[in-house]
């Protein structure tokens, strides 16, 4: 399991997230022709920052959480429900790769043309590789 479809699973088991916006409306990569309110988990970047001589590994994974709602007030209680479910947590991947620290870098709000706002939260997954 990768790392966004293990987060969407977290969603999912996360049952005050999962009222606020069930993870069927949950997308890992693009959402095709979803229909609001829907949430997007997306993979920004993967930096590797140390190797072991066991050939495990050290990466830096980038991870956003996009959320469109066309409430505002309903799309940011989602936003503060995504933070404290996935903020500094740590869970297993597949294997034995781990997620050690999951860490909010940076959140944003824009209201689009329509009037569909785009709550951004993007967070840093230290995960180490076996």
């Amino acid at each position: 399991m990768n790392l966004a479809q293990m987060m969407h699973q977290r969603w999912a088991a996360a049952e005050p997230l999962n009222n606020l916006l069930p993870a069927s409306h949950v997308y890992t990569g693009m959402a095709v022709d979803p229909t609001t309110p829907y949430a997007v988990i997306s993979k920004e970047r993967d930096r590797p920052i140390g190797f072991h001589n066991d050939g495990s590994a050290i990466d830096a994974i980038g991870v956003r959480f996009e959320v469109f709602h066309g409430d505002y007030d309903a799309g940011t209680a989602i936003m503060e429900q995504i933070t404290k479910t996935f903020d500094r947590t740590d869970f297993v991947l597949s294997g034995n790769d781990k997620v050690i620290n999951m860490q909010r870098l940076s959140d944003s709000e824009v209201q689009e043309n329509d009037g569909v706002w785009r709550l951004t939260i993007d967070f840093n997954c230290t995960v180490y590789r076996t």
